[in-house]
C-alpha cells in the first residue's frame, strides 16, 4: 500500500546503492526531511557530505505523512502549556513558524514544484461536549498566548455543521515528497553522494563509521535522521510508537474542502489535493499503538465509513500507514546523542514531523557548522526532565515489561503451521522456537523468527500492512523479516519456507 504522495512519478530520480568505502565530513543516515534538509545546511557551507537511504528518497515516514505544516502541534499548544509553561510554547511556535516559512522559501528559490499554497488550520468540535469545549478554550487562550493569531468560529469547510471550532490562519500545505525529492537533486547538483537502497546495518558511534551491507562510510559527524534512533538509545525508553491510518478518495458532486482539518471525534484530520490533475480527500486517522492494533479490527474499513458518512464518496484509490514516536515530556529531542561530540539525532516528532524535521534539520547544520543555535537548549536530546516524562516514561516501560513477559508465557495464537489461515500472519511454536509464520494465498507458507532483535520482545502481526510490529519500541519487518523502520538494525532470522 502508498500513500498518494508515493505514486510513480516521471522525475522520481533514482540514487545507486553505496558500493565500496568512502570518506566524509558528514554522514547523514536518513533521507526524509530531517536529513535532506541537513545535508543541505552542511553541504551549501562547503562540507563533504553523504546520505544513506534504506527505501527511496521520502520513502519513509515523509513519503506517508498528510503534507500539512504548521506552527502549533496536533495535541495542543495548551497540553505543552501545563508541561513547560507560556515561555516555551512561544518558542514553540516561534521555530515551527520560521520552519514553515524555511520550506516556502527554499522550494522557491530552488524551483521545486511541491504544491505549496497557505492555508488555514481548523480543530473542530462536533458535538456540544464540555470537556472537549473546555479544551478549545483552553487551546485558543494558548494559541493567543504563544503570539499566534486564532479565533473562535462556527463555521468551516466542512460540509457538515460543526458544534464550534478554531481558526489559525496562514498554515500551510504542500506534497512531501516532490519537496524532499527537490532537496535531493540539488544536493546531487552540489556534489553529496546520495545512496538509496543502503540500509545500515552497524554504527560504530566512536569512531563515526557506519556499514551497509556492501559498503562503508567513514565521518567526522553523523546524523542520525532515522526517525527513531538506530540500535539501542535511552530515548527509546521514554517514546511511545504509535501507527496512524491514511486514505484519499475521490468525491462524486462535492466540493473539496480547502485547510487543515482536525475533527476531534476523538481525531481525524482532513485535507484536499490535487494529483495528476484530479482532486481527492485525504483523511488520517484511527491511531493505535503499534503492534497492538485491536484484534479483528479493520482500520482501513472503519476510516473508509467514516469517509462515506460524512462525504459523498466515489472511490477510494489510495490506503496507507505511517509510524510516528512521541516524546516523554512533549518535545522533541534535537542534537548530539548523549556521550558523543560527533554523533547527532533528531527524534520524538509526535504526529508533527513535517514541521519539527525542518526545525531539526536546521538546528542540527548549526551545530555541526558550529554556529549558535537559539532553539538548541530548549529541544537539547541530552536534556533530564523527570517530572515533566515520569507519567509517560512509567506508561510505555511498563507496556515493554508486560509484553516481555506476557507474550513469551501466553500460549501461541495456533498450535501447528498448518493452522494459519490463508492471507494471515500468526505467531506458532516450533521445537521451543517462537516463529512468525505467513500462509499466502497459494497455501505456501514463509517463517521467520518471532523475536525483534533490538531487544528480544515477539512482535505482532498487522493485518492491515500485511507487517510483523513490535509492540515494544516500533521496529517493524515485512513478511520474509527485512527491517521496514525503526530501532532493530537486522531482519528477523528466517526459518522455513515452502514457497
Amino acid at each position: 500500500m502508498a500513500a498518494i504522495w508515493q505514486v510513480a512519478k516521471d522525475d522520481n530520480q533514482a540514487y545507486p546503492a553505496l558500493d565500496g568505502d568512502i570518506e566524509t565530513d558528514v554522514l547523514v543516515i536518513g533521507a526524509g526531511i530531517t536529513g535532506l534538509t541537513t545535508a543541505l545546511q552542511v553541504a551549501e557551507a562547503g562540507k563533504r557530505v553523504v546520505v544513506l537511504e534504506a527505501l527511496r528518497v521520502g520513502g519513509g515516514t515523509t513519503g506517508a505523512s498528510t503534507g500539512n505544516l504548521y506552527a502549533p502541534v496536533t495535541k495542543g499548544l495548551s497540553t505543552l502549556r501545563k508541561k513547560w509553561g507560556d515561555s516555551v510554547i512561544g518558542q514553540v511556535a516561534a521555530s515551527r513558524t520560521e520552519a514553515v516559512d524555511y520550506i516556502e522559501e527554499t522550494a522557491r528559490r530552488l524551483g521545486v514544484d511541491c504544491a505549496f499554497h497557505r492555508r488555514p488550520l481548523y480543530r473542530v468540535l462536533t458535538d456540544d461536549d464540555s470537556a472537549l469545549n473546555n479544551s478549545l478554550d483552553e487551546e485558543l487562550d494558548a494559541l493567543l498566548c504563544a503570539g499566534l493569531t486564532a479565533s473562535l468560529v462556527s463555521e468551516t469547510p466542512l460540509p457538515f455543521p460543526i458544534h464550534r471550532g478554531l481558526k489559525l490562519d496562514n498554515q500551510a500545505q504542500f506534497d512531501p515528497l516532490r519537496y524532499v525529492q527537490g532537496l535531493a537533486r540539488e544536493l546531487s547538483r552540489l556534489g553529496v553522494g546520495l545512496y538509496e537502497y543502503s540500509s545500515v546495518l552497524d554504527i560504530d558511534f566512536d569512531h563515526c563509521r557506519a556499514e551497509t551491507a556492501t559498503g562503508k562510510v567513514s565521518a567526522e559527524s553523523i546524523v542520525l535522521a532515522t526517525h527513531t534512533p538506530k540500535g539501542i538509545n535511552l530515548l527509546q525508553t521514554g517514546m511511545e510508537p504509535l501507527r496512524e491510518y491514511g486514505i484519499a478518495a475521490r468525491l462524486s458532486g462535492q466540493d473539496y474542502p480547502q485547510g487543515i482539518l482536525w475533527v476531534l471525534d476523538p481525531f481525524h484530520s482532513i485535507r484536499s489535493y490535487q494529483h495528476a490533475g484530479q482532486d481527492y480527500l485525504i483523511m488520517i486517522g484511527e491511531q493505535h499503538k503499534t503492534g497492538e492494533g485491536e484484534p479483528g479490527v479493520d482500520y482501513y474499513g472503519r476510516m473508509e465509513s467514516y469517509l462515506r458518512s460524512k462525504f459523498p464518496v466515489a472511490s477510494v484509490d489510495y490506503r496507507w500507514s505511517a509510524q510516528q514516536y512521541g516524546s516523554a515530556d512533549g518535545l522533541p529531542y534535537i542534537g548530539r546523542r548523549h556521550g558523543s561530540e560527533r554523533v547527532f539525532l533528531a527524534t520524538g516528532f509526535a504526529g508533527d514531523g513535517l514541521t519539527w524535521g525542518t526545525v531539526a534539520g536546521r538546528l542540527l547544520g548549526d551545530l555541526i557548522l558550529g554556529h549558535d543555535s537559539r532553539w538548541s537548549e530548549l529541544y537539547d536530546a541530552t536534556r533530564f526532565t523527570p517530572v515533566k516524562s515520569m507519567k509517560e516514561w512509567v506508561k510505555e516501560n511498563t507496556a515493554v515489561a508486560k509484553h516481555l513477559a506476557q507474550d513469551y508465557l501466553t500460549p501461541t495464537e495456533v498450535k501447528a503451521l498448518d493452522d494459519v489461515p490463508v492471507g494471515e500472519g500468526r505467531i506458532v511454536a516450533l521445537e521451543g522456537d517462537k516463529l512468525a509464520v505467513y500462509r499466502n494465498e497459494l497455501g505456501q507458507v514463509s517463517a521467520v523468527s518471532a523475536v525483534c532483535p533490538h531487544l528480544k520482545c515477539l512482535v505482532h502481526w498487522n493485518p492491515g500492512d500485511r507487517t510483523w510490529d513490535c509492540p515494544c519500541h516500533g521496529s517493524r519487518f515485512e513478511i520474509d523479516g527485512s527491517v521496514i523502520e525503526g530501532p532493530a538494525y537486522h531482519p528477523l532470522a528466517r526459518r522455513l519456507s515452502s514457497e
